[in-house]
């Protein structure tokens, strides 16, 4: 790879994400003023602080998920993917400038806006937004007695967790729709969304009686999981979830990368 290659490339897929994708960024990092607007005009006392990070995290999710069919919609149309094709750099090189785009710059920017937009109306004196984003619920409140169940709400939801589960998870739903980018020509976020229902339909068809028919030593996993702590189980789902991501994001990735090499314009 050729830095200043790699360099002119990423320049330019900037003014690509500027041109293209800029301003629906721009719509999702101020969704907390509609959120904040919607609560005072329905006088809603309060907008839990809980369920504001989950509407980021979906968000964020969705930014990276629609970022690819936004910069490099035309990359695998015949004539109007010929800038792709013919762009002075390896594939390598603009393969990782998509990545950097679509695994973090897209969600990242989202996240940073979101939490930027939601801190600052939560510092104004009225309004629904009482608690910051990265508070404790109102129901958590009193579980202090329980440190282990205290610890799983400040640190998972609330902390350093939040953050790389969130780009963790956009990172695999970007490769998903990455690849998905590359095959679809028309209608691509809605066929992609179609087919992820088909597949999991079918999936879970036949799943089903796999499961169903495997002899599983149920008390061996009701011991198991009563004796975890809360913060072993954390790291269980987080670490397990982790990898799991991580692979989707390798497979994907590396078909986006075969499917963008032997594409023919």
């Amino acid at each position: 790879m050729n830095f200043n290659r790699f360099k002119k490339v990423v320049a330019r897929d900037f003014n690509s994400t500027y041109r293209l994708f800029g301003l629906s960024l721009l719509i999702m990092m101020c969704i907390p003023v509609f959120i904040w607007l919607f609560g005072l005009a329905f006088k809603v006392p309060n907008i839990d602080s809980l369920a504001r990070l989950g509407i980021m995290q979906f968000v964020v999710v969705l930014a990276a998920a629609i970022s690819s069919m936004k910069i490099y919609k035309n990359c695998n149309i015949p004539g109007r993917g010929n800038y792709f094709a013919m762009m002075p750099a390896s594939l390598g090189e603009k393969f990782a400038s998509m990545m950097f785009y679509c695994f973090i710059v897209s969600p990242l920017a989202v996240f940073v806006g979101w939490f930027v937009v939601d801190s600052f109306l939560t510092l104004l004196p009225f309004g629904p937004f009482n608690n910051y984003i990265w508070h404790q619920p109102e129901w958590v409140n009193g579980l202090e007695d329980v440190p282990d169940v205290t610890s799983f709400y400040t640190t998972h939801i609330f902390g350093l967790d939040a953050f790389c589960s969130t780009m963790i998870k956009a990172a695999c739903t970007a490769s998903i729709f990455m690849f998905a980018n590359t095959i679809f020509k028309k209608n691509k976020f809605i066929k992609t969304v179609l087919w992820i229902m088909l597949i999991s339909f079918v999936a879970s068809i036949v799943a089903v009686p796999i499961i169903t028919h495997i002899h599983w030593n149920v008390q061996w996993f009701v011991d198991y999981f009563q004796n975890l702590t809360a913060e072993k189980a954390r790291h269980l789902v987080f670490f397990g979830s982790l990898l799991f991501n991580l692979l989707v994001i390798s497979l994907f990735s590396f078909f986006t990368y075969r499917r963008l090499k032997k594409m023919q314009y």
